[in-house]
């Protein structure tokens, strides 16, 4: 029993560091790979979270062999961002109707088919920029800490910015009598291409793994702004949801509309599996025939 407690241990935080870097690697890019094709919970993420990862990432497999002082003291500020990374990512998996059961489910999906290795990811990864801050300098720690601030206040500007943004579309629904014309008076802003582009273009819940139907992007602070601002901005307005268009046989036609140049298919590793092939074909041109 020692010494399986002791070989657990080495597999998560082992003493050597390149025997550690090629451990992450190969459980991380396990964990992907089972993630985008065997049983895909996250989606491709958006330009802004996919350097976010990969540079955290990057900072993390090269930590242990970083030895000048400003160089370190960036790798620990990098490190720091990938705490809310994780804490995101475990948030994200124990959400959904399943709640806590989906951590449940990811354990059983790791003796049957490996995708539970994912669901482990964040916990794994926290404890490596634990035992690193630990093993830091003050500036090393400082560093991390403002690092894991960092995310945390661009997230609430966001946040204030995208109720602004609900805010003022219920004041434009009260002016208007159509959808048509809603969307018309809808600004040309980037939040305004998020709302529409839910449920076909951007995944909103980890509910979609069970149905088959698998929106291409992942944006972790428009899932985070649809969690927390639109019940409290909706909350107050009985009509507040009436003109947005629901799901992709509606929204796909009000998008193109609105955003004629922004590209409608996303070919992500997961359109191609076998309940995700639809999503090049039926959805998007039946929709957009219907228009």
């Amino acid at each position: 029993m020692r010494k399986l407690a002791a070989f657990c241990k080495k597999i998560v935080f082992h003493p050597d560091p390149i025997k550690r870097t090629i451990i992450t690697f190969i459980y991380c890019g396990v964990g992907i790979f089972f993630n985008f094709f065997v049983l895909q919970v996250f989606c491709m993420p958006v330009m802004y979270a996919s350097v976010m990862c990969i540079v955290f990432y990057i900072a993390l497999l090269a930590f242990p062999f970083i030895h000048n002082k400003v160089l370190k003291t960036i790798a620990c500020f990098l490190l720091g961002t990938g705490v809310p990374i994780c804490i995101y990512c475990a948030w994200f998996l124990a959400s959904g109707n399943g709640g806590v059961f989906n951590y449940v489910f990811f354990f059983f999906a790791i003796l049957l088919l490996g995708a539970g290795l994912l669901g482990f990811i964040p916990f794994y990864l926290l404890l490596h920029i634990r035992r690193y801050y630990k093993a830091a300098v003050p500036i090393g720690r400082r560093s991390i800490l403002a690092g894991v601030v960092v995310p945390f206040v661009a997230l609430a500007i966001y946040l204030s910015a995208f109720r602004s943004y609900l805010v003022s579309t219920i004041s434009i629904q009260d002016n208007v009598a159509t959808k048509d014309e809603f969307v018309r008076r809808l600004p040309n802003s980037y939040f305004t291409e998020r709302i529409l582009g839910l449920c076909w273009k951007y995944h909103t819940c980890i509910d979609f793994v069970y149905d088959g139907w698998r929106p291409p992007l992942h944006d972790p602070f428009l899932i985070i702004g649809l969690t927390y601002c639109s019940p409290a901005v909706f909350h107050h307005s009985n009509t507040a949801d009436n003109f947005w268009p629901v799901y992709y046989w509606e929204a796909i036609k009000y998008y193109h509309r609105k955003f004629p140049g922004r590209r409608l298919k996303e070919n992500c590793p997961c359109s191609y599996s076998r309940d995700g092939k639809d999503y090049l074909t039926d959805p998007l041109d039946s929709a957009l025939g219907a228009h």
